[in-house]
């Protein structure tokens, strides 16, 4: 009978030891086994923005004759213009934006306006990209200054006047503020 009784004892011993990991064991495991899928969710695939909205508008109305005969009497309309690659002209007419180029008569100095509603990704990083340039205030949502050029985000538009005839924003207040007033 004490033999039955230490292997009855052992025999529970080893049941309540087994019992009682495997509930413990069970209960860590499902607990983390639950959360992570609670708590972990496939994030969304990245999308692509916004795509651009094309926008045309006659050069002559960008900006107005008058506007630039005040600018400079000097400048003429290229009606061929094709920007170069690389340029904020560029770049407007991929989107499928407006690209016009005067020209000086007598310097050969060029006076380029350019407007686009980019897609959303491209926009903000060209706003990022003109921030580094000086702020200007008064043109639209955010306008700076680098160089001879002023980026202006006004809304969805995307609109750069440079020339090298500007030395600061200023210079370029009456081309810009004309084109501005065009854009809705």
């Amino acid at each position: 009978m004490a033999a039955v009784f230490s292997v009855s004892a052992a025999a529970l011993t080893g049941c309540v030891w087994q019992s009682t990991t495997p509930t413990s064991t069970s209960t860590s495991l499902s607990s983390p086994t639950d959360s992570p899928t609670a708590t972990v969710t496939p994030s969304p695939a990245p999308t692509a923005g916004t795509p651009a909205t094309p926008f045309s508008i006659a050069c002559n109305t960008l900006v107005s004759p008058q506007t630039i005969y005040n600018f400079n009497p000097n400048f003429t309309l290229q009606a061929a213009y094709a920007p170069k690659s690389g340029t904020a002209a560029f770049a407007a007419a991929v989107d499928s934006g407006t690209a016009c180029n005067w020209v000086n008569d007598t310097s050969g100095d060029t006076l380029t306006v350019s407007v686009a509603r980019p897609g959303s990704i491209e926009f903000a990083s060209l706003k990022s990209s003109a921030a580094k340039g000086t702020p200007v205030s008064g043109y639209g949502d955010a306008a700076y200054f680098s160089g001879a050029r002023i980026d202006v985000f006004s809304g969805e538009f995307w609109l750069v006047v440079q020339s090298v005839q500007f030395s600061s924003a200023n210079d370029a207040a009456a081309i810009t503020k004309s084109a501005l007033a065009q854009l809705h």
